[in-house]
């Protein structure tokens, strides 16, 4: 419970703040115009207009009213939510030098992670080093060399998947964990308690950072004056410590494990992004904390996206099996009946390919977009933007723009696959493919681990359609049990809430092939 105390202090931040801020003057150069955006209230401006929970799809509401690019003031600060993904590259990849800063999460970056989290860091030295570290691991070679045990656990998630249906979220965030530890830390964990053990801890933890990551999930993000207040009176402090100690002893713990390996000379192919630390820590340049967060984040978020996307997968083939069977048609004609699907078929399935992209734009894992923020003044198209404004671009409605993406409530694959399209590409050997795609971010933010989550999704997607069908369930009088179109997740990474599907196997035959292929490791 929050002490009157701290609202009445809450209270009184808020209208001295407000007050201020709504009797600064605004500078707007000569010439230029203010961006149009929803009128607010005194002092508190749009504050009680934007959900708790979802704010993307209000945003989006709005960028239908005010346009492409429009601005919403908060407690005095302004925010631009960009809605166009010629906008956003404009300004955040081709202006990336002014429009790359973060801002300031109290919560996320004082007291959760400490600093530890590059997400949350603007752009400072460690975040430079830290990223320079990330694209060395992720390149597109690093990615490859990967494949192999991102094919090597797909086949095992498969024979779990037909025996465990219900429990399909564990098991692909399972997937995901086993992958991204042994990536991250060199860690290969036993099968079982274990295993799972792993991935309730780097949800869990993920979790916590998609709250604290969340636009206006914790005031004190918005009036960080709040810090100053005693712990006793700060519920959000002993939170944010208690996070922090969790997060980071798992981090560093996984690091000393690591480096206890190397130690006792245990070789590593290909090496881990600790072993890669750990044979060059002066080369990186980066403290034990420092490379402990930097490869956690990778870990973690290597381990949220791609489950989450999965996830969708089984929701979009109970409502497209159509998309299904255009899938296996493909899988089949490339794969046939004698094997599992491999990487090196990656070029001959554009079909598989464009689900997976088509799945991240119809229901993209990071709707709101993190947030990035402008370090000095700027005029785009006529319009001003003054220094320390958070940019928002909005992949929710960026994935909806008619222009770009005609009927773009409808899961459309064939946008990617079909030349009267604007989103076609040839040749389909090489397109399409999630290469600078508007859902890992823009500019000098985009998500580094974009090729590796590339390949898990296509190894996963290929040998999920290859060996089943995913269907709707059926309840006692037969009828289909509903599935929600979109009923999600709250938080910065978003999933399905729980559903019901059947996952029945294409024939006994494939199965048998899945349990050998599994029973190889």
């Amino acid at each position: 419970m929050i002490s009157l105390n701290v609202i009445l202090f809450a209270l009184v931040v808020v209208c001295i703040t407000g007050i201020y801020a709504s009797l600064r003057p605004r500078r707007i150069p000569k010439g230029a115009k203010e961006l149009p955006g929803p009128k607010g209230y005194p002092i508190i401006g749009n504050l009680l207009q934007i959900p708790k929970t979802h704010s993307w799809l209000k945003f989006k509401e709005w960028a239908d009213e005010y346009g492409p690019i429009y601005k919403i003031h908060v407690l005095g600060s302004t925010y631009v939510v960009i809605s166009s993904e010629k906008i956003a590259n404009d300004l955040l990849s081709m202006r990336g030098a002014i429009y790359s800063d973060r801002p300031y999460f109290v919560m996320g970056y004082d007291l959760v992670t400490r600093g530890g989290n590059l997400v949350f860091n603007g752009m400072n030295d460690y975040w430079r080093r830290g990223r320079k570290f990330a694209q060395a691991q992720l390149s597109t070679t690093g990615s490859r060399s990967w494949q192999g045990i991102q094919a090597m656990e797909a086949p095992r998630l498969i024979c779990d998947l037909v025996e465990q249906p219900s429990n399909y979220s564990l098991l692909f965030e399972r997937y995901s964990t086993i992958v991204s530890l042994r990536q991250g830390f060199g860690k290969s964990v036993e099968r079982g308690p274990q295993e799972e053990s792993h991935a309730r801890k780097i949800m869990s933890l993920m979790h916590v950072i998609e709250r604290v990551a969340s636009p206006f999930a914790y005031l004190v993000d918005v009036l960080p004056v709040l810090m100053r207040l005693p712990e006793c009176l700060a519920p959000f402090k002993r939170e944010g410590k208690i996070f922090h100690q969790q997060e980071s002893s798992y981090f560093l713990g996984l690091l000393a494990d690591a480096r206890k390996v190397k130690e006792e000379g245990q070789p590593e192919e290909p090496p881990s992004f600790a072993r890669s630390y750990l044979n060059k820590p002066e080369y990186w340049n980066l403290s034990d904390f420092e490379a402990a967060y930097t490869i956690g984040t990778l870990y973690g978020g290597g381990s949220g996206t791609t489950s989450s996307t999965m996830q969708t997968y089984c929701l979009t083939m109970c409502h497209y099996p159509e998309w299904q069977k255009r899938l296996q048609d493909e899988i089949d004609q490339v794969v046939g009946n004698d094997r599992i699907p491999r990487f090196d078929d990656m070029p001959n399935l554009p079909c598989v390919r464009a689900v997976v992209k088509e799945m991240l734009r119809w229901r993209p894992v990071v709707s709101g977009g993190v947030p990035h923020r402008l370090i000095q003044d700027d005029i785009y198209e006529g319009y001003f933007i003054p220094a320390g404004t958070v940019v928002h671009a909005n992949q929710w409605a960026i994935h909806r723009e008619e222009a770009l993406y005609p009927d773009p409530e409808t899961f459309r694959p064939e946008r990617w696959l079909e030349p009267e399209y604007p989103t076609f590409r040839a040749p389909l050997t090489e397109f399409p493919n999630l290469k600078r795609f508007s859902a890992f971010g823009f500019g000098r933010r985009i998500c580094p681990g974009l090729e590796s989550a590339e390949n898990a999704l296509f190894i996963q997607v290929s040998s999920l359609a290859w060996a089943c069908n995913v269907t709707r369930k059926k309840d006692k009088d037969g009828n289909d049990i509903p599935v929600p179109l979109y009923d999600y997740s709250a938080g910065t990474n978003t999933a399905p809430k729980p559903f019901a599907f059947d996952l029945i196997p294409r024939s006994q035959e494939r199965l048998q092939l899945m349990r050998e292929s599994s029973t190889k490791q």
